[in-house]
């Protein structure tokens, strides 16, 4: 979740709230009235209904421009939201959230308007991937030379070594004892896969260290799996959510390694709890039991709801939770989309199996 000064901050828990959209690059910047509405979707899931491990999804928005005069297609743009100062019409605390990196796909004009679609640069990873660097390497130069292709920056760290701990902040344990460092997620890429895409390669890196992967505010590829709540939804600001009855619990992970080969941790029968299944070639026992450590337990409701007083310094990928009063639910934010109009309203969504699916 992103952090803002004390006072944007109130501004976005109140009603008395206006929203603007600014958009820039070295050419110049578009933004207050000229942007007349826009819509994003953000995801951490490429399945409809499940979470995933290793999902790589590209972020996007839709804007409704009044300029007809400036070429937009095939620039990049940096995107922030901001709230309008009352008092001088301005900048509230010369505060700016970003929202991310943009490049224009796709440009229509219409009367006086012109519809754009912006996409984040992993709308170019659908390309087969070729090296560039030598092979076989290890999984960060592989990872490195994926961004370089795509003119992303990559903001995953490896050069802190720090202690691997699970959702409860406890330490992780091999089976013989050992703490387990971030280290023991570096491992070698031996071939590359006939036909493999630049996605599919980032999603193998991700999934064998637990996380899924997105280009972030900034511009810049990273990972990452669900945490702790960063906040507490309730009615106040929101409609009525749509809740699962009971909860999904990931209870057993299955990797097919290939066709000989299948590693798998936990409980494998589906009807126990939600059971992850994934390919990854890359795959071993110490790195599925790493991630198993990570991600074994988690649990969430699947949910669907609708944010009034839209937030935009949540992140997809964090977990917020929504009390009704008497009871508490943990939501993992796998689909995140945002509607302006002057107003800010978010469609929030946690996907999973339906009971009757888990069945």
């Amino acid at each position: 979740m992103y952090k803002t000064g004390e006072l944007v901050a109130q501004r976005i828990e109140s009603y008395c709230r206006t929203w603007r959209l600014w958009i820039e690059n070295a050419e110049g910047v578009i933004s207050g009235d000229s942007i007349m509405s826009a819509d994003s979707s953000m995801q951490a899931t490429s399945l409809s209904d499940d979470i995933e491990l290793g999902a790589v999804c590209s972020q996007s928005w839709n804007m409704t421009i009044s300029d007809t005069e400036t070429a937009f297609l095939g620039k990049e743009y940096d995107t922030y939201l901001y709230l309008m100062d009352y008092e001088t019409d301005g900048i509230l605390a010369d505060e700016k959230i970003p929202m991310g990196r943009f490049t224009c796909v796709k440009s229509k004009k219409s009367g006086g308007s012109v519809q754009l679609t912006m996409a984040d640069r992993l709308y170019f990873s659908d390309k087969p991937y070729v090296p560039h660097i030598p092979m076989p390497n290890w999984n960060k130069a592989v990872e490195d030379d994926i961004c370089r292709q795509l003119g992303l920056q990559n903001g995953n760290d490896y050069t802190e070594v720090r202690l691997l701990r699970d959702k409860n902040g406890r330490r992780l344990i091999d089976k013989n004892g050992k703490v387990l460092y971030s280290k023991y997620f570096y491992f070698k890429v031996g071939s590359v896969p006939k036909d493999v895409t630049m996605r599919q390669m980032l999603s193998y890196l991700a999934s064998a260290q637990g996380e899924f992967g997105y280009v972030d505010r900034y511009g810049k590829y990273v990972r990452k799996w669900y945490g702790k709540s960063v906040k507490t939804l309730d009615n106040n600001t929101i409609d009525l959510p749509t809740l699962s009855e009971r909860q999904n619990v990931i209870v057993g992970i299955i990797c097919k390694v290939s066709d000989d080969v299948t590693l798998s941790l936990g409980v494998t029968d589906t009807t126990q709890g939600r059971v992850l299944e994934f390919e990854n070639p890359y795959m071993t026992e110490s790195l599925l039991q790493s991630l198993w450590r990570r991600i074994g337990g988690f649990s969430w409701y699947t949910t669907e709801l609708y944010h009034r007083l839209g937030d935009p310094r949540f992140d997809i990928g964090d977990v917020v939770t929504y009390t009704s009063g008497a009871d508490s639910y943990d939501i993992p934010i796998t689909n995140l989309g945002f509607t302006f109009d002057g107003g800010l309203s978010a469609d929030i969504s946690a996907v999973g199996l339906s009971v009757e699916e888990q069945l």
